[in-house]
């Protein structure tokens, strides 16, 4: 998220070259991965069907639309302000996963611990000295809604692709969706703003980001929402390990105290789940 603030803060490159650019780079890093490095040429499913086709082409032009929201929003509003509303993306899914997914509804511990873990995470790292709600917080919750929505839509698409497949080609749709916007708005001159530092930031971004959508993508074909939410909170855990080890920062004892109910919650989620 800081990173990506970073990113965005350089407004005289638009939404699209920033995608292309970014989708180019994951797509490069995945094809490198998979069909240099592990020498698996095999990883695009071989029983598709043209409506599968057509509902990834509907997925990345949806996913689309919320790329302009998120930059805009966190190029002209401080992270702190932004992250409750981006960290609802962690707690919407798993409400609408129980509702509509008679999988999920069936383990019910499980929906319980992630969503009261979900929800003390969201509600003490709200700053209310610092909280408001204004057009750039309505921008990042908009998106939370639609990409959380867009969850369910992978969950589709991953029983025909697998991960690596999937984000490949979608990847592929979005740099073409991407260079025919930029073409049409005469933007190919923004080339000469990108800098070398810029550029470096790029890659360090989207291989971060890359590598996590991977990873989040197989946890969602194996696991499923709910838990796939409950367990990527572990993530607490790690950030205050690297701000004590690397960064010499001492959390505070409310993070230290959020951060065991999370685990409480997941200990719980393992001792009774089905």
């Amino acid at each position: 998220m800081v990173l990506t603030k970073k990113v965005v803060e350089n407004k005289k490159i638009s939404n699209n070259y920033q995608t292309f650019f970014s989708r180019t780079h994951h797509f490069l890093i995945i094809w490198f991965l998979f069909y240099i490095w592990f020498l698996d040429y095999n990883f695009i499913e071989a029983n598709l069907q043209n409506n599968d086709f057509l509902i990834l082409l509907a997925w990345s032009i949806a996913i689309y639309t919320t790329y302009p929201l998120r930059r805009i929003a966190y190029a002209n509003e401080k992270v702190s302000v932004l992250q409750p509303y981006a960290m609802l993306y962690q707690v919407f899914p798993i409400i609408i996963g129980f509702i509509f997914i008679a999988n999920e509804r069936a383990n019910l511990i499980t929906f319980i611990s992630a969503l009261l873990a979900s929800i003390v995470i969201i509600w003490t790292s709200i700053n209310y000295k610092n909280f408001k709600f204004n057009k750039y917080s309505l921008m990042v919750l908009t998106s939370s809604i639609i990409k959380s929505f867009q969850i369910f839509g992978v969950l589709f698409l991953l029983t025909k692709f697998n991960p690596a497949s999937f984000y490949f080609t979608e990847s592929i749709i979005l740099m073409i969706i991407s260079i025919s916007l930029i073409i049409l708005k005469k933007e190919i001159k923004q080339i000469k703003l990108l800098s070398k530092k810029y550029v470096k930031l790029l890659l360090l971004v989207n291989t971060i980001v890359v590598t996590s959508i991977l990873l989040s993508l197989t946890l969602y074909s194996t696991l499923w929402v709910v838990t796939t939410s409950l367990l990527s909170l572990l993530y607490l855990i790690f950030i205050y390990i690297l701000w004590y080890f690397i960064l010499n920062d001492k959390p505070a004892k409310k993070d230290i105290l959020v951060t065991v109910f999370v685990v409480l919650c997941i200990i719980i989620w393992m001792l009774f789940k089905k």
